[in-house]
């Protein structure tokens, strides 16, 4: 895994996807020092499908959430500290 700055990458950024498609290599691209994305080969991803889909699934069969948009905002309106 190697890791790249966004300044080197925008640079070099045809030469990245061609290690990454080619060689299967991995970035970690930083912003002012800190991990901010990474760049990784499609295949990996793919492998990691079933493990995403678990995820994001996970409350697909939950009835108290039907509009899952108005319940996010209503938990946040709860939660915040602001009373409107």
């Amino acid at each position: 895994m190697q890791t790249m700055t966004v300044k080197d990458v925008r640079a070099q950024l045809a030469d990245v996807i061609n290690q990454v498609a080619i060689k299967g290599d991995t970035f970690v691209i930083t912003k002012f020092g800190k991990p901010r994305a990474m760049i990784v080969p499609i295949s990996k991803i793919k492998t990691q499908k079933s493990v995403l889909d678990e995820t994001f699934g996970a409350w697909k069969n939950r009835k108290d959430i039907k509009n899952t948009a108005k319940w996010v905002r209503d938990l946040r309106t709860k939660m915040s500290l602001r009373k409107a």
